[in-house]
């Protein structure tokens, strides 16, 4: 299959939102046939219109603070650092949510380079320069992959460094990629694990990481960080796109706020122009606002997360005894207001690798109370545990919920640990044994790597430590395709063994939005919600 033809069928590869809604990203199979590739240099148009002026500032909130803006020690989803990961450091190449495509950044091109899917060609644009002055180019990307690969680093990226055999900087532009084996979604796992290059020479002036003195070539420098409040950023003057009055705004600010409706709230007042909301209440509450709102559908969601390292959970008795006693309908009425989804599984039912007849089993409470009465030999074996969830009201409010529900089962002892998201990351989204059960958020837009990070036995964000050959051997089929209907059947399989060993429960589909005051212009959703800083501005 040509690079071309791969590219033609980017559209079919992630989920489709059901319905219009404000300043809606719309996804769609028919536009697979206009979908332009990485190679292609035009951007898509941002969500949000209006010529953007010159200057000014924005504020933007998230729900934690930075766990470090070192891009090898922190996650690069929505609520966390991928925004800031944006304004640091620009971006190799990025997903686009409206066609599925990955589309160019600081790259020109990222394409198989070969008859096979295991060798790839990576070029960047000429005259790009870090902000110390370093050049950006073949050898600077070299050393940031390189680097993600030693396991003395420690990088959060590790595993998907993992996949490259060998790099080749075959002249300062361009880097040749040797993958271990065939992968024809190689560049969906670059835009969303190796798309964040910082200074070489930063680093190796710095061998325990610039976690607090970021140098990157993106549209922004950090200026001043005050530790769980908020981090102040400045134009880059030696910004790739200056030439072109890119970035619009002088000064960025992020600030923390744990608390998505307040987030929301502080738009609206004008305190804050702009939050991600991953709530689908609060997403409905800033449309009842008329404020801006930029939707994504995505795979994922919010689900029960099992670690299948420690007990009570390494059993599965006590796994789907948990998932029994719960229905996914309910709690999205009784904490999403019914405005969010209930999930039928891993895969958004409007995904074109799902199958919603595969739905997991729950809400049976007689079977619930059967399995507890064995796993628990008639309560007289308590089964306790501790169900980890990172700091965000919402989430403790279904936290509560649960921990009331189970409870009322004989023997049944589970308590609610809050924690911050920095916290959260290194011990949950880590992968430790300290946590037994725990919120789980996972915001996908192609199943690639997502679904194989998740679930694939050798995986390193696989924090559940599942394993079962049927699905490795099914995620391993997928990520060699880029065919819809092979790609359909092989997580056709994944479905129905992971409904059988319940490494988790979804109960709510993935959303994420863009919430922000009407006068805030050139909104572009990246990945899985992360905002393109280069485009974005004030109309006044």
């Amino acid at each position: 299959m040509t690079r071309t033809s791969l590219l033609s069928l980017r559209s079919t590869r992630h989920p489709r939102p059901r319905r219009r809604i404000a300043v809606l990203v719309v996804a769609t199979a028919l536009a697979a046939t206009a979908l332009a590739g990485c190679g292609d240099d035009d951007k898509s148009k941002p969500s949000a219109a209006g010529t953007p002026k010159q200057g000014g500032s924005l504020t933007m909130s998230l729900p934690g603070d930075s766990t470090s803006l070192d891009p090898f020690s922190t996650s690069y989803v929505n609520v966390a650092d991928g925004s800031r990961m944006s304004a640091l450091y620009d971006s190799l190449v990025w997903a686009d949510p409206s066609t599925g495509s990955i589309r160019p950044q600081i790259a020109e091109s990222l394409a198989i380079n070969g008859p096979k899917a295991d060798t790839w060609r990576l070029k960047i644009r000429p005259n790009v320069k870090f902000s110390d002055g370093t050049v950006f180019d073949a050898e600077a990307v070299r050393f940031n992959w390189d680097r993600h690969k030693d396991p003395k680093v420690g990088s959060f990226q590790r595993g998907a460094a993992s996949v490259i055999l060998s790099l080749t900087v075959s002249d300062p532009l361009t880097l040749d990629i040797k993958l271990v084996s065939e992968n024809a979604n190689f560049d969906h796992l670059v835009t969303r694990n190796l798309a964040y290059i910082a200074s070489p020479t930063a680093l190796r002036a710095s061998p325990t990481g610039i976690g607090d003195k970021p140098v990157g070539a993106g549209p922004y420098k950090l200026v001043k960080w005050e530790r769980g409040v908020k981090q102040s950023f400045t134009r880059n003057p030696d910004y790739w796109q200056l030439e072109k009055g890119l970035p619009h705004l002088d000064n960025l600010t992020i600030t923390v706020d744990t608390d998505v409706n307040h987030s929301v709230s502080a738009v609206d007042e004008g305190k804050t122009d702009l939050t991600v909301a991953v709530d689908p209440l609060a997403t409905a509450q800033a449309e009842e606002k008329k404020l801006g709102v930029t939707r994504i559908g995505l795979n994922g969601g919010q689900m029960v997360v099992f670690n299948l390292n420690v007990a009570p959970f390494k059993d599965l008795r006590a796994r789907r005894a948990f998932v029994y006693a719960f229905d996914g309908i309910d709690i999205n009425q009784k904490f999403f207001g019914g405005k969010g989804t209930p999930a039928k599984g891993i895969f958004a039912a409007s995904s074109p690798v799902a199958n919603i007849q595969l739905a997991a089993s729950e809400n049976d409470p007689k079977r619930a109370k059967e399995l507890f009465e064995d796993v628990t030999a008639g309560g007289t074996k308590p089964l306790k545990f501790t169900y980890w969830v990172p700091q965000a009201p919402a989430s403790i409010r279904v936290a509560e919920y649960m921990k009331q529900v189970l409870n009322t089962y004989p023997g049944v002892q589970m308590e609610v640990k809050v924690v911050d998201i920095a916290t959260y990351v290194r011990t949950v989204r880590g992968g430790t044994t300290e946590w037994a059960a725990a919120l789980g958020q996972q915001w996908i837009d192609d199943p690639e790597p997502g679904i194989y990070d998740l679930l694939h036995s050798k995986s390193m964000p696989n924090n559940s430590s599942y394993e079962n050959a049927a699905v490795d051997a099914a995620l391993e089929d997928a990520r060699r395709t880029t065919d819809p209907a092979q790609r359909r059947d092989a997580y056709t399989r994944v479905q129905l063994q992971v409904n059988k060993d319940m490494p988790f429960w979804v109960y709510q589909e993935a959303v994420t939005a863009a919430v922000y005051n009407p006068r805030i212009t050139g909104i572009q959703l990246a990945n899985d919600g992360v905002v393109l800083w280069d485009r974005i501005g004030t109309t006044g």
